[in-house]
């Protein structure tokens, strides 16, 4: 008896001293929740979207473009944080337009991207794409910025007119040779300011081609030919200046000059043979002052002195040498890879060359033309 009379007074006690686990609420499901840790990670991140929020829109949209023009398309992207990733576009449903060029001109400012696409303006209904962006290293994508529609001005050019529109186009060298007989070839080199040189054309010329060309969506260039009659006293054409909203006419005089192209795109002045004779006059004055000064002195250096300036003049008149030209081989018109071909040897030649620029030389033809060949075509025996 006094052993069970213990044992109730003990259990009395720890009822009285801790709130007994028999009558403690069960914890809930929402407690037990919490200690999951993936459960932690989402409490943490809660207050930050699962989507990256690529938001697109147009800005400074061009309104009245002239067909065969070159207008920006500009796009604003935000956030800004996402520059620092790879931002792929894409681009669909435009009409009256092409890409002109693929990858676009990119500037961050503090609210957001600016990316510049170019569209080359061909018909004058234009619709705008719809543009998408996806940023490659999370896979988020923005909504579809659906492209509006304009009209673009068709010119109603004057005769004469070359075809294209730029804010600046410029002759900055040329050169005028005989073709044959009846017509002369020119060669001119131009620099060009947002213009599509591709398009470049000399009405009523007798053939014409580019010898190089370099398009870019700001400063382009070109190397070009033209062969017209040999009566015309000068080449003239026009473009459109989109700065000044007008027709420019431009003028090139002929001078005619014997001597064939001499460096290709980088010196088409029609002024290397007078050069040459000035320099073979400079030197023989100079070598007479020499001799002068050596009966007046009687000191052997002024004759030593003059060796150099003799040389230099004996090395100018020589006689070009005869080169063979193996059967079928293409004369350029200019010594540029690529160039205008305008003639093909019948049979293996022997003719005169007159000098050497890069991989071609510069040949006399039996025909009184001159042109260039490809040192691969001179006969190797």
């Amino acid at each position: 008896m006094k052993a069970l009379a213990l044992l109730f007074c003990l259990i009395g006690q720890i009822l009285i001293a801790e709130p007994s686990v028999l009558t403690e609420p069960a914890p809930s499901v929402e407690a037990t929740a919490d200690q999951n840790p993936s459960s932690e990670i989402n409490t943490l991140f809660s207050g930050v979207s699962s989507s990256t929020g690529l938001k697109l829109e147009f800005t400074n949209l061009p309104e009245h473009p002239y067909v065969g023009e070159i207008i920006a398309l500009n796009i604003k992207l935000t956030p800004v944080d996402v520059a620092s990733g790879n931002i792929e576009y894409t681009l669909q449903n435009e009409e009256g337009i092409r890409i002109f060029s693929d990858t676009p001109k990119r500037s961050v400012k503090e609210d957001g991207i600016y990316d510049t696409f170019y569209f080359l303006v061909q018909s004058a209904s234009v619709r705008f794409p719809d543009i998408t962006a996806m940023l490659t290293t999370s896979g988020a994508t923005s909504e579809t910025l659906t492209g509006t529609a304009i009209s673009a001005t068709t010119l109603s050019p004057p005769t004469g007119f070359a075809n294209v529109l730029a804010d600046k186009f410029e002759v900055i060298n040329y050169k005028t040779t005989p073709y044959n007989n009846e017509s002369n070839v020119v060669i001119f080199t131009v620099k060009a300011l947002r213009c599509n040189l591709s398009d470049f054309s000399i009405p009523n010329a007798i053939k014409q081609g580019f010898e190089s060309k370099l398009s870019n969506v700001g400063e382009s260039q070109m190397t070009y030919y033209a062969i017209i009659p040999n009566t015309d006293k000068s080449l003239s054409f026009s473009y459109f200046n989109l700065k000044k909203q007008r027709y420019e006419a431009l003028n090139i005089p002929i001078v005619v000059d014997d001597d064939t192209v001499s460096t290709g795109q980088s010196d088409l002045s029609p002024t290397d043979a007078r050069h040459t004779e000035l320099k073979i006059s400079a030197a023989g004055v100079f070598v007479a002052i020499l001799f002068g000064l050596f009966y007046w002195r009687r000191n052997k250096w002024y004759i030593y002195i003059s060796v150099l300036p003799m040389f230099y003049i004996v090395y100018v008149l020589l006689p070009n040498q005869n080169l063979c030209i193996k059967k079928d081989a293409p004369v350029y018109l200019l010594p540029i890879k690529n160039g205008t071909i305008f003639e093909m040897t019948l049979q293996e030649e022997h003719l005169e060359a007159e000098k050497e620029v890069g991989e071609f030389v510069k040949i006399h033809l039996s025909n009184d033309k001159v042109g260039w060949v490809n040192k691969r075509d001179i006969c190797t025996n």
